[in-house]
């Protein structure tokens, strides 16, 4: 039986991992291979004209001088994947990945075919990304403010300081992700498995998190609200911090956080760490921060009225305030 004929056998028979196949200077023209697992196989010099590769694990593939002409390729991994003097005529590409390692044919521009670009920082807010897998992708401070992702394979992921604001996570694969100090405000990770998930520092203010797995998972500091839906029987609190008027958040290491908007009125966040703290439209009256240090937080529009500021280190904090609340530092005294 020759090659082609034992891969269409195995894919009529339901089998779809064809991982590490050399399926190099063949025929393959108007073949349908959607969701194949292809990871690190070779279609060097073949013919893939109009062949469906829809949804296909297409990472580290070699496609060098392959014809891909009207070829699907739409929503395939195309992470690392060689194209060099590949034939994309007419190729469908809408909605692949693919990143920095991954080479295109000279010219190419795979922004203006609709690809989509994995890295670190990248903007996919509101994109649909259900049953899409980003294991193992390094996406620190992306973008994924609306985005759907129910389903999705995030195992291993790095998600550090990413924006998952009212993210649709349902029934998502987070297992090892690191989410520390991501936002997930709003967002409905239901039934998501987050097993060894790193969520330090994590905000999880109005996240629901109802039938989520979190054995083994790193809580260490993250923001929880009476708005969090946390799964039922959990009682682990004592990690996180409490976001609520009055809380007694005293000495809480709150670096770096997303606090835009909460409401801490008459907080006791004394000796606090708030350094490079995001609390725009925060609600930060009558809180007791004596001591607290607010060193380059962003504090535009953040409510301050009859806080204690005795000993807080508002030094390149970003403010709009006025100079004559009580224990507020003149800005002469910023700039030392």
């Amino acid at each position: 039986m020759s090659t082609l004929e034992l891969l269409w056998t195995r894919f009529a028979a339901g089998e779809r991992d064809f991982s590490g196949i050399d399926l190099s200077a063949l025929d393959m023209s108007y073949w349908s291979l959607p969701r194949a697992d292809l990871w690190g196989s070779s279609f060097t010099g073949s013919s893939l004209v109009n062949a469906n590769l829809r949804r296909a694990n297409l990472r580290d593939v070699q496609l060098c001088h392959a014809d891909l002409s009207g070829a699907d390729l739409r929503w395939a991994d195309l992470q690392g994947a060689n194209l060099f003097q590949a034939n994309l005529t007419e190729a469908r590409l809408q909605g692949a990945f693919y990143n920095r390692q991954t080479r295109f044919p000279s010219n190419f521009l795979p922004g203006a075919a609709g690809l989509w670009l994995l890295e670190p920082g990248v903007n996919l807010s509101t994109k649909d990304l259900r049953e899409r897998d980003l294991s193992g992708a390094d996406l620190s401070q992306a973008d994924f403010n609306g985005a759907l992702m129910s389903h999705c394979q995030l195992f291993g992921t790095v998600l550090h300081r990413a924006n998952l604001l009212s993210a649709q996570l349902e029934s998502a694969d987070l297992r090892h992700s690191d989410l520390s100090g991501a936002t997930l405000m709003l967002a409905d990770l239901r039934n998501a498995d987050l097993r060894y998930a790193n969520l330090a520092h994590a905000n999880l203010i109005g996240t629901n998190l109802q039938g989520c797995r979190l054995e083994g998972a790193n809580l260490r500091g993250a923001l929880y609200a009476n708005s969090t839906c946390l799964p039922k029987g959990f009682q682990e609190l004592s990690d996180l911090y409490f976001i609520a008027p009055g809380a007694n958040l005293l000495g809480a290491d709150l670096g770096g956080a997303r606090l835009n908007g909460v409401d801490l009125n008459g907080a006791n966040l004394a000796g606090a760490n708030l350094t490079h703290a995001d609390l725009w439209g925060a609600c930060l009256a009558n809180a007791n921060l004596s001591g607290a240090n607010l060193k380059g937080a962003y504090l535009l529009g953040t409510d301050l009225q009859g806080a204690n500021l005795e000993g807080t280190n508002l030094l390149d904090a970003i403010l709009d305030l006025p100079e004559d609340l009580p224990g507020m530092p003149t800005f002469d005294s910023l700039r030392s």
